[in-house]
């Protein structure tokens, strides 16, 4: 706690300090978020129809470096997003589920990321950088959440899950510019490109971090009308409006790109497109935002591929290789460890970064990093890889299944009895780093979160049980 104390003071005293040469020789930063986007839904992925669905993350690709092998560290918004802004396994916090469940592990606890933690805009605020939040939230509903109490100058969005297009129509959660609550009355993600344009140009002179996490292609489905009209020959309604819908954020997208191009600000700006985790295809019951993962296994809520390997890049022209695919194993939490050395600043975190710097292969400075293991740990089911090795136990299951993902991608072939040995030995070394984490400290149900249940507005959640 002492640590963070003098962070707090450290931060204060560099943003009483005005910019000088120095500062605006570091590069701006931009993470951007998207919400459910699967695998296969980005054009540089080699999906050609999608080519015109998503020009412009298809410019940031070819223009910057993309991963072929990137990682959500959760299946689910809340806690994938906690690790993203923390650089660390939200499973070190207790950040294991969504917020909103009811069940806690006492009556103190309380759903988001805890003040122990520094972000990554308290991080760069410290650093000089004016901070902005623009888009969805979903790290907690408290006072002390807040965006603009959790390192950021500016905060345009909404704090729940998930919220109507058109933000009049949604009776969950309104709309906040900070913490004042406001009427809009354009399309959202068009609201939130919008936005960003606005606090790039504000922040010209600075450098800025604008972290821009779109709802799209989350439900519910609703797109413009004119955009539904782009894809009138997709006879399935669901596919026609996510299109609609991920066609709407790229231009959004696209719009921030062109902005910095006009500013002469691209050349020094990291960009980082990325989703929160994989997508969710239509299932059998008619469910699911029609998101597609081809060529993997799963979807959003599971720890096959489908539900935690997403589109992934970066983009820096003054730094970063262009057209340059890499294919080795990269996740959520390497993106703060990154950003923090992109800035040039030689600082230590305030906690220990799970995650690794990727500029040095980025640039090519370097092949390939060290081999390293990934963890993933949801409730009732876990993960683990290893190189090309994946153990992975779903809900339900009696064992887990070994996948050797090199060639098989699509975990279509369990060989935990062909290579028992191997399955053994990354059991052990996943039950070693399980041990290591605090127990989720809240969720929606009392399995996990804990026995003490709150009241909530929430009437799926009040008829949750102890499962």
């Amino acid at each position: 706690m002492m640590n963070k104390i003098i962070f707090i003071i450290l931060s204060s005293l560099f943003a009483a300090l005005p910019a000088n040469s120095a500062d605006k020789a570091k590069p701006n930063i931009i993470v951007i978020l998207a919400d459910d986007l699967g695998y296969a839904d980005v054009g540089y992925h080699g999906e050609k129809d999608i080519g015109v669905v998503t020009p412009n993350i298809d410019r940031l690709a070819k223009n910057g470096s993309y991963f072929s092998t990137g990682y959500a560290m959760a299946p689910v918004c809340g806690p994938s997003r906690a690790a993203l802004l923390t650089g660390r396994y939200q499973n070190r916090f207790g950040f294991e589920d969504n917020p909103g469940g009811p069940f806690r592990q006492n009556a103190k606890v309380k759903p988001g990321i805890p003040k122990s933690e520094v972000n990554l805009g308290e991080q760069l605020q410290a650093l000089g950088y004016v901070t902005a939040w623009i888009g969805k939230d979903h790290q907690g509903r408290e006072e002390e959440f807040h965006p603009n109490n959790r390192g950021f100058n500016r905060f345009f969005g909404f704090i729940n899950g998930a919220t109507s297009y058109y933000a009049s129509k949604s009776k969950e959660q309104g709309l906040q510019k900070d913490k004042k609550l406001i009427t809009e009355s354009e399309y959202l993600t068009d609201a939130f490109g919008r936005e960003a344009v606005s606090f790039i140009k504000d922040n010209a002179k600075s450098p800025f971090f604008l972290y821009l996490p779109f709802n799209a292609v989350h439900g519910p489905l609703e797109a413009k009308p004119e955009d539904l009209q782009k894809f009138f020959h997709i006879k399935e309604k669901k596919r026609r409006t996510m299109l609609a819908m991920n066609y709407a954020m790229d231009r959004s997208i696209g719009l921030v790109y062109d902005t910095l191009d006009e500013l002469q600000l691209l050349e020094n700006t990291l960009i980082v497109f990325y989703s929160d985790n994989g997508g969710k295809p239509i299932n059998r019951k008619g469910g699911g935002n029609a998101s597609l993962n081809i060529p993997l296994k799963g979807a959003k809520g599971t720890l096959l591929e489908g539900g935690i390997r997403v589109p992934f890049l970066m983009h820096w022209p003054k730094k970063i290789a262009q057209d340059n695919r890499l294919d080795f194993p990269v996740a959520a939490i390497d993106i703060f460890p990154t950003v923090l050395a992109a800035t040039g600043e030689n600082v230590q975190p305030v906690n220990k970064l799970d995650g690794v710097n990727l500029l040095p292969y980025l640039t090519e400075e370097h092949k390939k990093p060290a081999a390293r293991n990934l963890y993933w740990r949801f409730l009732y089911q876990w993960a683990i890889r290893d190189q090309d090795w994946k153990l992975v136990k779903l809900k339900g299951a009696k064992k887990p299944e070994l996948y050797n993902l090199s060639n098989d991608m699509s975990e279509q072939h369990n060989v935990a009895e062909k290579f028992p040995l191997i399955a053994q030995s990354l059991a052990r070394q996943y039950n070693a780093w399980s041990s290591s984490m605090m127990k989720p400290q809240w969720s929606w149900q009392a399995r996990f979160g804990g026995e003490y249940k709150v009241k909530t507005t929430n009437k799926k959640a009040n008829k949750k049980t102890a499962k």
